[in-house]
């Protein structure tokens, strides 16, 4: 019987327990608005994306680098591809992309790096109407 209510109690508590972590975003603004606060964006194609540093217990908040290639940059200074770090997953606020997706992006500058995240990725067609930049040569980035 008490193995009967610790199973009800366990199942009851797993169903009713508020997921331990999660992203939590703003709804999107306007885009000559949040281009403004950015210090870089972009709209690419992701390619894939690679471990900062290997980790002993992986964790949804690991830092990972995720490759894009760079189809539109509308603000800072990066070469055809970039390399932007953003956590492991979507629940610890990560970018959540498909391999061949085309995304925007808005973009921190961050110790010599580019930083973005789930609250800062957009649609493809999210910077619609603003005008790109010519891309850095391809040396860079």
């Amino acid at each position: 019987m008490k193995l009967l209510v610790a199973l009800a109690v366990a199942a009851v508590a797993a169903v009713a327990a508020p997921t331990a972590s999660a992203c939590s975003c703003i709804p999107w603004g306007n885009p000559k608005a949040e281009l403004a606060k950015a210090n870089g964006a972009l709209v690419g194609v992701y390619l894939g994306r690679r471990p900062l540093s290997p980790v002993a217990m992986p964790s949804s908040l690991d830092p990972f680098l995720y490759r894009f290639r760079v189809e539109r940059r509308l603000k800072g200074t990066f070469g055809k591809t970039i390399e932007v770090r953003s956590p492991r997953d979507g629940a610890s606020c990560g970018l959540e992309v498909v391999r061949g997706q085309r995304v925007g992006l808005l973009l921190r500058k961050v110790k010599g790096g580019w930083e973005s995240n789930l609250c800062s990725q957009r649609s493809a067609g999210f910077f619609r109407g603003i005008p790109s930049r010519r891309l850095a040569s391809a040396g860079c980035g």
